[in-house]
């Protein structure tokens, strides 16, 4: 059953990787370039230790913000997923209750994905306050 949903699941995933992947590398790339990066390799932390507990640990908040907006995307651009794969889901219930001009239901789907969108932009920002010990949320 779950092999019907490899293709969609790669159609949808493909995307969302290499946007996650591209930035995580350019803000690894932008972080690696800083002085306690180079302070770090002085004092003979091995490139493994500077990589994955200095330069990572800082280059994570960029990538956070973006599979939080791509967690929100998704639920609204899996409409033409849904509908090019004829998998039913809440997207395509979204799309067929418009064409039957159903807008109770319309109303209350796009009440949901509102409701997500701000749960995970929520849920990003406690993130940033958990990884980030310089982020403080009413000092």
């Amino acid at each position: 059953a779950f092999t019907i949903y490899a293709v969609p699941a790669m159609a949808v995933g493909f995307r969302s990787a290499a946007l996650t992947m591209r930035i995580t590398r350019s803000s690894m790339l932008e972080i690696l370039r800083q002085d306690y990066i180079r302070t770090a390799r002085a004092k003979g932390a091995s490139e493994a230790s500077v990589n994955y507990h200095h330069a990572l640990k800082n280059a994570v908040l960029p990538v956070i913000t973006v599979i939080g907006i791509e967690a929100a995307f998704l639920i609204g651009g899996l409409i033409v997923t849904e509908t090019v794969f004829n998998i039913p889901g809440i997207a395509r219930f979204l799309v067929e209750a418009l064409r039957w001009r159903d807008y109770p239901i319309v109303q209350n789907l796009v009440m949901f994905i509102a409701v997500v969108v701000v749960m995970v932009n929520f849920i990003v920002d406690m993130l940033y306050a958990a990884i980030d010990p310089r982020i403080r949320f009413g000092d």
